[in-house]
């Protein structure tokens, strides 16, 4: 499965990369060769709307998961990614519209607690890597490859994506006459949530 680039939006998972804001990213510090993501460093965000002419894109994430990002032997390269996220964490500005993504509608969070990714390939490239990996959302496990603009100094390891997915592909097949399909998930390494 190849993820689009484009920024439609519906509810779901998993994100893990980064959401641009006003502030001023911080390196996440490498030790031992990794740099280890936490909701103190890193942003995990998704972006849903409904169908129709007013589609009200609603922003949520999670507030609980844990991960790392290890690098090659040289320091300077990312070699591995890998995140685990608690599905139960997931919050929105609107209660009830939490709690609804966390029903059998949407995360079925009772069922399936953990949503994982784990990368397979990381391609350097101009402006952007091109990472591929397993993403397990909703028990379901399929292969995606997104861009992320990467950055590895002294300081530590930087990281941002924005990527879509398709959330019917990992079993999240709520009414799509109401709810866009698409998923807009964002992960920024170097952001608090």
């Amino acid at each position: 499965m190849r993820v689009q680039l484009i920024v439609p939006y519906t509810l779901v998972l998993i994100g893990f990369l980064i959401v641009p804001s006003g502030n001023a990213a911080d390196a996440v510090p490498v030790q031992a060769g990794a740099a280890t993501l936490t909701p103190q460093n890193t942003k995990i965000q998704f972006v849903c709307a409904h169908v129709g002419p007013r589609p009200d894109p609603r922003k949520g994430g999670f507030g609980k998961f844990s991960g790392k990002v290890q690098l090659d032997t040289s320091g300077k390269a990312i070699k591995a990614i890998s995140v685990e996220i608690d599905t139960a964490s997931l919050f929105t500005e609107i209660d009830m519209l939490t709690n609804h993504l966390k029903s059998p509608d949407f995360f079925e969070v009772r069922r399936f607690p953990t949503a994982k990714f784990e990368s397979t390939k990381i391609e350097p490239g101009a402006g952007a890597a091109q990472v591929t990996g397993k993403l397990t959302l909703h028990g379901v496990t399929k292969e995606i490859s997104f861009p992320a603009a990467i950055d590895v100094d002294g300081s530590g390891v930087k990281l941002k994506s924005e990527f879509v997915i398709d959330r019917t592909e990992f079993g999240i097949n709520y009414d799509p006459k109401k709810v866009e399909n698409k998923v807009s998930l964002i992960v920024a390494v170097g952001e608090k949530s």
